[in-house]
């Protein structure tokens, strides 16, 4: 089989044909007889994230929520992973284009919480958009949330189904933005912030694991090449959240080079150590013209919709069955 035009990676089409195979036999983690180990990793990017939520609504179109061994995410790409495991991926993209596309999550003005996740985690996944907590953990999918020690500098990647810690506050910590939000959140009595600072893309973490055939998400055009920090960001991460912790501050400063090792893993540039098949979706090479901070609903419709087709695309189908996403939910 030729792999799609819409996916990149190494062995690209394998990866494909594995997870469409065990879709077909409808078996799941625990119970498939294929020998393969699945994995799906979703990038993140605050309002970026609706591209990964875009692509989760396609594989629950195509009905594969319950056939990924292991799902990983980071910052907006663990919240989509939690509702896909939910069998909520058609619910939960609403959010972006409903709920936080506006200046009770977003404002430019407000200096100290320009980006506002408690209203995110308090009132609209709770309770306007309520995320089923109870069958996100009870997925045989295993979740890992990578979130980053904001004492230390240090990755973290906590098995959600495992960890004593609240679903919920694993995913406040891994989406708590530095200088956007600007406050740590407690996790098993550490100050944890946004995992996409240490790992974006935790996609070694998956081949360590053992996964033999991965989809990756990107919510970044395959072109995206991260640049360092400029002088005056790290003027600013100094100031209000390093605060002379050196650890944090290294931590910052690395970041550009783990996100592109980990983005030419993805798309094919860098060879993985082992024997892996790596199947990649991302948006054209122009982008969708969306960043940490739109709130056009219009335009995040369109980078949603534009996402979920080239995911079905990328799986051979050519269903647009897409309308009824958009339709107002009740609230």
């Amino acid at each position: 089989m030729n792999p799609s035009p819409a996916v990149r990676g190494v062995n690209a089409s394998a990866a494909v044909a594995h997870i469409k195979e065990r879709a077909a036999r409808g078996q799941g983690p625990g119970s498939a007889t294929d020998g393969r180990k699945l994995g799906l990793i979703l990038e993140g990017g605050a309002m970026r994230g609706i591209i990964s939520a875009g692509g989760v609504l396609a594989l629950e179109e195509l009905g594969m929520t319950g056939v990924f061994d292991e799902v990983y995410g980071a910052s907006a790409g663990a919240v989509n992973a939690s509702y896909f495991l939910a069998g909520q991926a058609a619910y939960g993209i609403t959010i972006y284009y409903q709920d936080i596309n506006n200046r009770h999550f977003i404002s430019l003005g407000r200096l100290r919480k320009i980006v506002d996740i408690d209203y995110l985690f308090d009132t609209v996944i709770p309770e306007r958009k309520p995320l089923r907590v109870k069958d996100v953990l009870a997925s045989p999918s295993r979740l890992f949330v990578s979130i980053t020690d904001a004492g230390t500098g240090e990755g973290l990647l906590v098995n959600a189904q495992n960890s004593e810690v609240p679903l919920l506050t694993l995913l406040k910590a891994s989406t708590a933005l530095p200088v956007l939000y600007n406050r740590p959140v407690k996790v098993a009595g550490r100050d944890c912030f946004d995992g996409g600072l240490t790992n974006p893309l935790p996609i070694q973490d998956a081949i360590d694991s053992g996964c033999t055939d991965l989809l990756v998400l990107l919510t970044r055009p395959a072109g995206y090449v991260e640049g360092a920090p400029r002088p005056f960001e790290r003027w600013l991460f100094e100031k209000v959240c390093a605060r002379g912790n050196t650890p944090l501050l290294g931590a910052f400063l690395n970041l550009h080079n783990r996100a592109n090792a980990a983005r030419d893993l993805a798309l094919g540039r860098r060879r993985p150590a082992v024997p892996v098949n790596i199947a990649t979706v991302c948006p054209d090479d122009e982008g969708p013209g969306i960043g940490r901070t739109t709130k056009r609903g219009d335009r995040l419709k369109a980078a949603a919709a534009e996402s979920a087709r080239r995911t079905l695309r990328a799986f051979g189908s050519d269903r647009e069955r897409l309308v009824e996403v958009f339709r107002p939910f009740p609230k």
